[in-house]
């Protein structure tokens, strides 16, 4: 009985994060992709958009342009719902985990 409703807990809380991570990545497609450089010139600190290509064994730079205060702010909680999706994969793996080990002892 008890096996039963611990199960019946994991199943709920991995369709909660599975559902969550959707979510995330349904954002991200909305989010602009690539890093800022930060560039100090006279007193002043300028910032520059760059996304990242592979090339054979290279990585290329590519600028994109100025980095405005909305583009920042975008960057910024594409990294904080990356970081999300890591650790909502991780945590669903381990439910997976858990209910497996539930399934082969009954």
């Amino acid at each position: 009985m008890k096996n039963k409703i611990i199960e019946s807990i994991l199943l709920e809380e991995r369709e909660r994060l599975l559902g969550r991570l959707k979510v995330i990545e349904h954002r991200l497609k909305s989010l602009p992709d690539g890093w800022i450089r930060k560039i100090e010139r006279g007193g002043k600190v300028y910032k520059y958009l760059y996304k990242s290509k592979r090339e054979g064994n290279k990585v290329k730079s590519i600028f994109l342009g100025k980095v405005d205060d909305n583009i920042e702010k975008q960057i910024n909680e594409r990294k904080k719902l990356i970081a999300e999706k890591k650790r909502l994969k991780e945590r669903i793996e381990e439910l997976n985990k858990l209910l497996r080990f539930s399934d082969d002892r009954n």
